[in-house]
């Protein structure tokens, strides 16, 4: 879908949330069950026979999550993730895992296999096997924290929080997350948490990304959730941040937005980012 090495992703080696399809191109391997070495050796979830389990495993999710979705040594466990993380996921994914087209798999079997993971049982769920490379996990968590706010998931979002915090030694960075953490427990209705996260995923998280992509690839998120408010919020931020060759195009971008025209906003921001646009 997206070319992540235009936003400074190429060098990170990692499967993220869901990453399925572990077959070429994204397709999905329905040639049969996934080889012993990429499966956990037991089960964390049991699960029973669904249709959006069975799509799960038909388009390739198992290969890689294990065939309840139970995680295995290449890629997390999926239980307690909301559906609009899944679905942001399959289509506009982060790290190197493929993106799956409306050919490939279509809203309604999307629906259906988000349906089976939000209703998976929490308890072993969040073995994320963190395998990666440090560098790479704590810019995973930064990633899920976020879609978890957005997703107003405060749960969640302090399960990550706590995972980058696990991950990082004594400094700056896992200060400012342990004050994050602090005001999501809080309960406190502010966006602060959302924006530190930002600012550190911007900066030492990933450092190859810079506040002004961070906005538009979360606008893209929000765009393939029809989510249009949110896509104009980020956008607006990117303005603050953008300079002068970007100012006609981001207005244009608000223009379409104000107009509910979703591809012509995802075809601009593309167009700003570099990124080939091959989904509608």
């Amino acid at each position: 879908m997206k070319n992540l090495n235009a936003l400074g992703f190429g060098a990170v080696a990692v499967l993220a949330i869901f990453a399925a399809g572990c077959s070429s191109g994204g397709q999905g391997d329905t040639s049969g069950p996934p080889a012993e070495s990429a499966a956990s050796p037991t089960a964390a979830v049991t699960v029973a026979d669904s249709p959006g389990h069975s799509l799960f495993i038909a388009k390739g999710c198992a290969a890689c999550h294990g065939q309840n979705a139970e995680g295995t040594t290449i890629a997390p466990a999926l239980p307690g993730h909301n559906e609009q993380m899944v679905k942001n996921q399959v289509r506009n994914p982060r790290f190197q895992m493929p993106a799956f087209s409306l050919e490939q798999i279509s809203d309604e079997e999307l629906e259906a296999i988000a349906g089976f993971i939000v209703n998976l049982e929490e308890g072993d769920g969040h073995q994320h096997q963190e395998v990666m490379a440090q560098t790479a996990a704590v810019e995973m968590h930064h990633w899920m924290a976020l879609e978890s706010l957005e997703a107003q998931d405060s749960a969640e979002a302090i399960h990550h929080v706590d995972h980058i915090i696990g991950l990082l030694g004594p400094g700056e960075h896992e200060d400012r997350m342990q004050g994050i953490l602090a005001l999501l427990k809080s309960g406190e209705d502010s966006h602060e948490p959302e924006h530190e996260i930002e600012e550190m995923l911007a900066g030492s998280a990933s450092p190859g990304l810079t506040i002004f992509q961070l906005h538009l690839r979360q606008a893209l998120d929000a765009l393939d959730g029809d989510n249009l408010s949110e896509a104009q919020h980020h956008v607006a931020h990117a303005q603050e941040t953008g300079d002068d060759s970007t100012a006609a195009g981001l207005a244009e971008v608000q223009e379409f937005l104000g107009l509910e025209d979703r591809h012509g906003a995802e075809h601009d921001i593309q167009e700003i980012l570099g990124l080939e646009e091959d989904h509608d």
